[in-house]
């Protein structure tokens, strides 16, 4: 059965709320780490959304913040960091796709457990009674894929519950992106339905 894009942002909501859901409780000793696919037709709902959430819940409202992380936009304040925003637009001129993400991969560290995304976040986040929301994966495929983000991440951040919004299906056993390019397997975190 599809669940609509919707229908799953509602269960979100109620799941938010929850504070067996804010406290991580019930989860076998796993990571509190969800995925929520759509279609990626459906971002300016899913945008919506985000916004009346982080409007809506804090943790007056609910017991929670909300913490929005736009991995796209970290990227480029990472890259701004280093010193390399041009040469990354030269470098997929010159060398291809391919070889900026590979060199992307490097510079961040995405496969180490020194992961600048990840060290941002953790760096940024601010409160333990937090929700984290991972959005922007979209705007940065194929260039930086999110199961490189989320497999260090849950060995840093692993007290607060993490959403990826993420432009494509995953089935808790693998992601793909927009319906279509597959990446990587991902077993660690549960579908929001």
């Amino acid at each position: 059965m599809i669940v609509s894009t919707s229908t799953k942002l509602a269960h979100l909501q109620k799941k938010i709320m929850n504070h067996d859901f804010q406290e991580s409780r019930g989860l076998s000793n796993e990571v509190s780490y969800y995925i929520l696919g759509y279609a990626p037709q459906d971002k300016p709902i899913v945008r919506e959304a985000i916004d009346k959430m982080e409007r809506r819940f804090n943790q007056a409202s609910v017991g929670v913040d909300i913490v929005e992380f736009n991995v796209y936009q970290i990227m480029w304040k990472l890259l701004d960091e280093i010193g390399i925003r041009q040469n990354v637009f030269d470098m997929e001129e010159n060398e291809g796709i391919e070889y900026l993400t590979e060199q992307l991969n490097n510079v961040l560290k995405m496969t180490d457990s020194e992961n600048l995304f990840v060290k941002y976040m953790e760096k940024h986040l601010e409160s333990q009674n937090s929700v984290i929301f991972l959005t922007g994966i979209g705007e940065i495929f194929p260039l930086i894929r999110a199961h490189k983000i989320l497999n260090t991440m849950h060995q840093i951040i692993s007290s607060v519950p993490v959403i990826l919004f993420y432009p494509g299906e995953y089935n808790s056993l693998s992601l793909s992106m927009f319906g279509e390019t597959k990446e990587d397997n991902y077993y660690r975190a549960f579908q929001i339905n």
